[in-house]
């Protein structure tokens, strides 16, 4: 062990410091520094009978909570879509259509296809999102979310501003290509998390 007055290394059944005298065994907190906050001991080392203070950097950043607001289920018929419904049917309407509109060529019936093959294009990769992340964020509107049995809901997001008194809600930053949804404050935009729908919980 060493001195914790002059650093004099000292054997462990010494008393007292053989440089400055200083009394080894008394009381009191014995200051250790090593990096990285951290103390390091061997295999003989011991510390009894004293206190040892190590001070590590806590985040004091501000964190925002958020929660659901609304959450309505997505029914048409009063049957509620499931996310793998949304999957098969944009498959089928939109090879369907395109079928279609090769047999109806010239005729009518042509545009009812093509808007066919347009919402199957639309509902696919709708669905593929929804099964695989279980959310859909269209801000500042509204989010689509799968349940744990693939039942899809409208649901509203929001939180109050640590920072200030302004609400959370989510917005679409970025690109045009590469949006990213974030957690913004509605009274100052400098407020702003990033965000991540699976500290939400399931529905």
């Amino acid at each position: 062990m060493h001195c914790t007055e002059c650093g004099t290394e000292a054997t462990d059944q010494a008393k007292f410091c053989s440089e400055c005298g200083h009394n080894l065994s008394a009381a009191g907190s014995v200051k250790i520094s090593s990096g990285d906050n951290s103390v390091n001991f061997g295999n003989k080392n011991q510390v009894t009978g004293n206190t040892i203070n190590i001070n590590s950097k806590e985040d004091d950043s501000e964190k925002a909570y958020i929660d659901r607001t609304k959450i309505k289920p997505l029914s048409i018929a009063g049957t509620q879509l499931k996310a793998s419904w949304l999957v098969i049917s944009g498959l089928l309407g939109f090879f369907g259509s395109i079928a279609s509109i090769l047999g109806f060529l010239g005729t009518g019936y042509q545009f009812f296809f093509i808007v066919s093959m347009a919402v199957g294009a639309i509902l696919f990769p709708i669905g593929m999102v929804l099964v695989q992340t279980k959310h859909m964020s269209f801000p500042p509107f509204f989010n689509l979310e799968s349940g744990s049995r693939g039942e899809i809901y409208f649901t509203k997001i929001e939180g109050s501003c640590p920072k200030c008194t302004g609400k959370l809600k989510l917005r679409s930053i970025g690109p045009k290509n590469n949006k990213t949804t974030v957690v913004r404050c509605t009274r100052n935009p400098d407020h702003m998390w990033s965000f991540d729908p699976t500290v939400l919980p399931d529905l």
